[in-house]
């Protein structure tokens, strides 16, 4: 064989070999928490207290760049998927989203990486997951225990709750459908957390028939 001939018959084969390693190793598809971006609704007044949301944390084994599917409700079994991740960490996308929906429901400014102004009313919230769960088939289910507190705000009282949200998710598309029940799950979680704000720390209100508050303390 000719050098030439030799030389285009190794490229040939090199090239075979990267086409077969492409063809082995499935595009990674990345996730986020946060729905899509909504106008503000217009019957929200302007409030004038801020809001501070805490660093979100999370269960370490929930806590993984993929993302992890529970096989069965009553199996322990966790399946990473590695085709499929979070696009930030997952107390990162949490968080995200639940400013996303406070800021939005609230009319407030949020202000947790600037530090507020002296003297101005600000409620800071803490948000403990315990449970991220999204299982095969469905459902989505976030357990969290949260607490509202309030910084130079009139009559406001500090609250602590906890708090469970199962959300139904369609079985076509596992991950897809899984993700955005994850996503209406925040949503409620953070409606659920707007409402004790509103009531000044005195109540929690569930958003829906989904959220089911297990206590809440002063």
């Amino acid at each position: 064989m000719s050098a030439m001939r030799r030389i285009s018959f190794l490229s040939l084969l090199a090239l075979s070999a990267a086409l077969a390693g492409c063809g082995s190793s499935p595009p990674v598809r990345f996730y986020t928490l946060q729905p899509a971006p909504q106008a503000a609704p217009a019957n929200v007044p302007r409030v004038d207290y801020q809001i501070e949301l805490a660093p979100v944390t999370v269960p370490q084994q929930a806590d993984q760049p993929q993302i992890m599917l529970r096989e069965g409700q009553n199996n322990g079994a966790l399946t990473p998927l590695y085709s499929d991740r979070w696009s930030a960490s997952l107390g990162n996308e949490i968080g995200s989203a639940l400013t996303d929906t406070l800021t939005r429901t609230l009319g407030a400014l949020n202000v947790q990486t600037l530090s507020p102004a002296k003297d101005i009313p600000v409620w800071r919230i803490q948000v403990d997951v315990q449970r991220f769960d999204m299982v095969e088939g469905g459902p989505a289910r976030l357990d969290a225990t949260w607490r509202v507190r309030p910084i130079n705000v009139k009559n406001g009282r500090a609250l602590i709750c906890g708090s469970v949200v199962q959300v139904p998710a369609d079985q076509i598309n596992v991950v897809g459908s899984l993700v955005h029940a994850q996503q209406q799950a925040v949503v409620l979680l953070a409606d659920t957390i707007a409402s004790a704000i509103q009531s000044g720390g005195a109540r929690a209100t569930p958003a829906s028939g989904q959220v089911q508050l297990l206590g809440c303390a002063q």
